[in-house]
Order: C-alpha cells, then structure tokens, then sequence
C-alpha cells in the first residue's frame, strides 16, 4: 500500500491489525477464522478457511478498496490501511470512534436505517459523502453486511472513493450540455456532430461514431469524427444491427463495455467485417460501446475507437463518453418530439381545411346544383322565363361562390390586421343568406348587450357551426322554418340552431356524412361540446356550449 496521508501517524502493521480484530472478535484456534454464528454458503468459504487467518490478513491488508468493520455501538473495530487513506486518519485514530462521525451530518439517520436493512440481508451498493478531518469531502461507494462472531455482532463493509470518478461525470454532464448549447438552434444533426467532436476531443479517443436504428432496426451512422469516410459508407451500406455487434446483447440491455479484442471480433463478424477493413489507416484494437436511448428503448450506440496504446479508458473518460451518449439520447428524443408535433400541425392544418372546404364550398355546391335542377327543369318544361331567372340565379350563385372561395383563402392566410369579427352581425348575415338562397325562413335572436372578448378563431367557428346547421336543415330535413340563437351567460355562451324539419335517429349510422364530425371537432377546439337533438318527423337542435374564462 501507499503511504497515508501526509503529517498522519504511521499506518499499523497487518498483524497488529489481525491481532486486534481477532482481540475484539473473541478467543479462536490458533491459525483458524473464528467462524460465524451463521455458516457462510459456498466452496468459497471452505478456501477461505483452508488459506488461514493469516492470508486473509495479507489480502485485506493490502488491497486498494477499503475494508472495515463496525461494532454495536458504531464504533471503528477495524479499518485497513486502504480505508484509513480514504478516511484521511490512521486507524490507531479512528478506533472506537463512532463512525458516523466520518460521514457528512445530514447523512447519519440515513445510514443507522441501513444498519436495520443489513440485518434483514440487504448487500446493495450506496453511495455516501466522507468528511475528513482537513473538512474536505470525499464520494465513496460501500456495500456491507452484518454477521455474528463470537456472540457479537459485527458490520463488515468494503468501500471505495469515487469522488473522481463523480467529478468526471458532473464535468461530462456539463460538456455534452455546453456541447449541445453550441447546436442550440441548429439541427439535430448538428448537435450530434457537436457532441461527437467533444467525445473525442476532450479524451483519447483516435475516433468516435453514433449509429441509429433506422425503421427497420438497421444500424446507420447519425454523427462522426476522427474515422475515414470508408467506414461511415460501409457502416451505411451495412445490413448489421445492434445484436450484430460484438457485446450487442450486452448494448440491447442498456449496458456499456470496454472490448480491448474488437477489431478482432468485428473482424470476425460477417456483418461488421467490412468496418475493419475501412480502419485499416487507424492504429486502434479496442472500442467503448455505449447504448443510446430514446423513450425508453436502446435506439443506437456510440462507439468509441481507442488507440492501441491505451489499455484500457480510464474511469473519468467511461464517465464522459457514457454522458456524451446520455446527450445524444437526449437530442434524438427531442428530434422525435419535433417530427411528432410538425405531424400533428400538419394534421390539423389539414383538418382545418377540410373544415373549412366543407363548410364553405361544399354548401355553395350544393346551392348550385339546386340552380342548375331547376334550370333543367324549366327548359325541359319549356318554360323559358322560369328558365332565365333560374339561369340569373345560378350566375349569382356562382359569383358568390368565388367570393367565398377568396374569403376562404385569406382566412387560410390570416393576416395580423385583419378586423375582428362582430359574431352577432355575422349570424344575422348568415341567416338572410340562407333565406335568400334556399328560401328557408330563419328568425335569428343575439344579445343586445356586446358581447365580450373571444378566443381567436372562435367565432368564425360559431358561425361555422351555425351555417353548418342551416345547410343541414335545407338538404336533410326539407325544413319549413329555422331560428338561430346566441344566449350569454356569465360563465358560458350558448349558440342554438333548431329546424322544424323530418329529424332523424341520432343513434344510427350515417356513412359519407361528415358535417356533425366538422361540427364537434369546431366545437372542441373551442373547449366547448356540442349537443345533438333529433326524433324522426319532430325537428333537430343542434347547440355548441362554450365556456368563458374570466
């Protein structure tokens, strides 16, 4: 071992310490462990009994993790020279100190809880904060067990520091962060560029690549730096996917690995073969594979080349590479958002069109193809006067069409000065339209009093929904007389279409009809409901609720 810390008393030697854990665990055989209350499971044991106290001394003594074991009363029993470093004290110190002062304050109650957990078997790992006595903190990671020797109980536990290997993490975090800062605003693709220069930047790394299942599963590169061209068109052209890969399983599970051997497994490999041959310009045999997650599901890997040179990676870049593929999760997972949220715009852009489509073109369709049936008729009739107003009527049917149609494509591109709709004037406008069109008596009732402040959009939806009615009550219900009202209440509006028409069973199906879908779907975006009343020859009310907010 090395030496403690500077300025500390000596460090005991090993038999000193054997002599006092064997002191302290009561009188044994001469050469032999004192054996728990409990017998410990497993050949291993028996070797361990078979090599004798003193070689169990020799390996505890001198191993690089700490070991130590607690009494009854939270006191140090045993600390080994490994241990003492971390505490910052020779054990001749620490000995029947209580141990929970070598741990920060506020993490005492938490660690006399695990002391009950230990006891009913709990073996987990946890990570705790030791203060030394120059007051600077130190991140270790323990694991221990309780057991009973020569009637006492003892705790055993093996630690070891970890406060660089945290660091290197706290730092990766904040590099692959500060990595997709400088993205910010670009690409996803840009982002992974960036966070692919810094994995190789800031370690050894000769190279570093980002595969991404494709929609077939399929490997394909997304990101690289630092490897030939050769490779990411091989990797491009290449039908492996991630089980393919050396450790893949491994990667699948959500676990990363080291392979010192990978340029002669993906050698070997007759998917990834031609990977090895485009790296041939590299001087590397080993690769950090890292899985990438997106949604809770490995979605790609990051594979980083290491130089032949290098053994094996250190515990500060592990750290950093496993955070630069943390990142890339990150950027693809929110790319996915991005593409999910264009598609739903998307969708309901277009269902808004064909809202709009069907309320407004559909309706002055239909009013033609009246005009024409009764140009039709009239000629047929040899009616020539019937004929020409019924002519007249459809020339200014379909004058008003195109005016719609205009109005429905600037409506389709707002504009920010357009003028806010007056909904009371809108109804009424629509109601003698609808008379005059379709001869359809329509007695329309608004408040008298202003209205207040809508949505944006929501009134156009209203009048949508009103027109909609209307409409249906001309083709469906060979209506007589219609009325349209608005109500106002103080926490809701009220607007109700109601015809004298055949009416109809609202429980049955009606395929190819789309106008109560359109309805609802305005009324939703409204945060409101629509309500449909219908009984075979006794009329339909149509009535869209809308709530206000104060």
């Amino acid at each position: 071992p090395t030496a403690g810390p500077v300025g500390a008393d000596p460090l005991p030697s090993a038999g000193t310490v054997a002599a006092d854990a064997l002191a302290a665990a009561g009188p044994t055989e001469a050469g032999a462990l004192p054996k728990p209350a409990r017998a410990m499971p497993g050949a291993s044991a028996e070797v361990l009994y078979e090599l004798g106290i003193d070689a169990l001394v020799a390996i505890i003594e001198t191993v690089g993790y700490g070991v130590c074991i607690t009494g009854e009363n939270q006191g140090w029993t045993y600390v080994n020279p490994a241990g003492a470093r971390i505490m910052g004290r020779p054990f001749e110190q620490l000995r029947d100190e209580n141990y929970l002062l070598s741990f920060a304050e506020h993490e005492r109650a938490a660690l006399l809880a695990l002391e009950h957990k230990q006891r009913e078997g709990d073996t987990g790992f946890y990570t705790n904060t030791v203060v030394r006595p120059d007051g600077t903190e130190l991140e270790m990671t323990w694991s221990g067990t309780v057991v009973t020797v020569g009637g006492r109980e003892l705790a055993p536990a093996v630690f070891h520091e970890t406060t660089s290997v945290r660091q290197a993490q706290r730092e990766a975090a904040e590099l692959g962060a500060a990595a997709a800062r400088m993205a910010a605003g670009s690409s996803t693709t840009d982002v992974l560029d960036a966070l692919v220069r810094e994995t190789v930047a800031a370690t050894r790394a000769l190279g570093a690549l980002l595969l991404v299942e494709d929609g077939r599963g399929l490997l394909r590169p997304a990101a690289s730096t630092g490897v030939p061209d050769a490779l990411v068109e091989a990797m491009a052209a290449s039908p492996a996917r991630l089980l393919d890969l050396p450790a893949g399983p491994m990667l699948a599970r959500g676990r990363a690995g080291f392979l010192s051997d990978d340029r002669e497994r993906l050698a070997a490999g007759v998917r990834t073969a031609s990977w090895v041959d485009a790296l041939d310009e590299l001087s590397w045999e080993g690769t950090a594979k890292f899985p990438v997650w997106r949604d809770e599901h490995v979605a790609g890997v990051l594979v980083v080349v290491v130089p032949a040179r290098v053994t094996a990676p250190s515990e500060a870049e592990l750290a950093f590479w496993s955070s630069m593929a943390e990142q890339a999760g990150v950027a693809l997972g929110a790319d996915r958002m991005r593409h999910e949220i264009s598609y739903a715009s998307a969708r309901v852009e277009r269902e808004r069109i064909a809202r709009e489509l069907h309320d407004s073109v559909n309706h002055a369709l239909f009013a033609l193809q009246t005009r024409a049936y009764l140009v039709q008729r009239a000629l047929d009739s040899a009616d020539a006067d019937r004929a020409r107003q019924a002519a007249l009527d459809l020339e200014e049917l379909a004058r008003q069409a195109t005016t719609e149609m205009r109005e429905l494509l600037v409506e389709l591109r707002p504009s920010a000065d357009a003028a806010p709709l007056d909904l009371r004037q809108a109804l009424r406008e629509l109601a003698e339209s609808v008379t005059t069109r379709h001869g359809l008596p329509v007695r329309v009732t608004v408040p008298k009093s202003a209205l207040p402040a809508l949505p944006p959009g929501t009134g156009e939806h209203l009048v949508r929904i009103a027109g909609e009615a209307l409409h249906n009550a001309v083709k469906h219900a060979s209506a007589t007389a219609a009325t349209l009202t608005l109500t106002l209440s103080p926490r809701r509006l009220e607007l109700a279409v109601v015809d004298d028409g055949r009416g109809f069973d609202t429980a049955a199906a009606r395929p190819g009809t789309h106008g109560q879908q359109t309805m609802r779907e305005r009324a939703r975006l409204c945060d409101g409901e629509l309500r449909v009343t219908s009984v075979p020859g006794a009329g339909t009310s149509v009535v869209a609720v809308l709530p206000l907010t104060a």
